[in-house]
Order: C-alpha cells, then structure tokens, then sequence
C-alpha cells in the first residue's frame, strides 16, 4: 500500500473490518444463535462479527484525521502513517514478535507444559513493543504465568498440566 493515501488506506480497513465482520457474523448464525441463558455454537462468532462490523462503520465514519495526526519525520511532515519504513525487518517487528508469540504457545505448551507456554507467549509479545526491555518483558511474563496458572490451572481445572512431564 505504499502508494495509497492515508484516506484510502483508512477506508479500505473500515472497509475490510465491515466485510469480515459481516462474514463472520453469517458464519456464526448458521451454527445456531440460541439465547443469551442458553447460548449456541454460533453465539459468540456472531456477536464478535457484529461487534467487528460496528468497529469497521465506526472507521469509516472517522474521517481525516487532524493535524495533530500527522507525525513529523526527518524529511518533514508525513501523511498519516504513508511514510514508508526504511527498514522493513524494523517495519514487522512487532507482527512478527505476535505471530511468533502465537506459535510459541503451541509449540511450548505441547512440549512444557502451561508454565513454558505462558512465559514464552508472554515474553514474545511483551517484546513487540520496542519500549520494552528484556526485563521488563521477563517482569510481565512472570506476572502473566503467575494468573494464567491461578485462572487456567487452579480456578478453571484445564486439562493442561503445568510442566510437561517428557521433560522434567
């Protein structure tokens, strides 16, 4: 999209949100809606594509943004976010450290258990935002693991173990 306006880029997401809500939200009436005291499978697909429907009409309805919105760079003052990154491994740091989180947990919580798979996932995408140091992202995934064990293991009796007995 390096060629596209801010306002081009900003109606073509509402744009993509709308449809994929709307998508999202057909697929799940399909399976079944139910009630709200007697939800069906197709319950929270169809509320989640509504509520992402709203979310796109309410991007659309934005508009330009203000000059505030602008950001300054080193070569002046940028469009919106049209300013190309010169870097792109510095460009898809943070989806990459998401999507790597996501597959961390897979990988770690099959083969650890809930205790590794948290920590990792959590360390990962702490580590998306570049504000964040290693330490911090350490404190965050500790505290993280810290609830997901209370939640998961002992409030909700997930049929996850804690440490993966193959390995410990």
């Amino acid at each position: 999209m390096r060629g596209l306006r801010w306002a081009t880029r900003h109606r073509l997401g509402g744009l993509l949100l709308v449809a994929t809500g709307t998508a999202t939200a057909i697929a799940g009436w399909r399976y079944g809606v139910g009630s709200v005291k007697a939800m069906g499978a197709g319950f929270m697909p169809t509320a989640c594509g509504i509520l992402l429907s709203l979310v796109g009409v309410a991007v659309l309805a934005s508009g330009e943004p203000h000059e505030d919105a602008y950001e300054e760079t080193p070569h002046g003052k940028a469009h919106g976010n049209s300013q190309v990154a010169k870097d792109v491994l510095s460009a898809w740091r943070g989806p990459g450290y998401m999507m790597l989180s996501v597959a961390a947990f897979v990988v770690l919580g099959g083969m650890l258990g809930l205790v590794a798979a948290s920590f990792g996932s959590v360390y990962l995408a702490a580590l998306a935002d570049r504000k964040n140091s290693w330490r911090e992202a350490a404190l965050l995934a500790t505290a993280a693991t810290l609830v997901s064990i209370t939640v998961f293991h002992y409030g909700l009796s997930l049929q996850m173990p804690l440490f993966n007995g193959e390995w410990f």
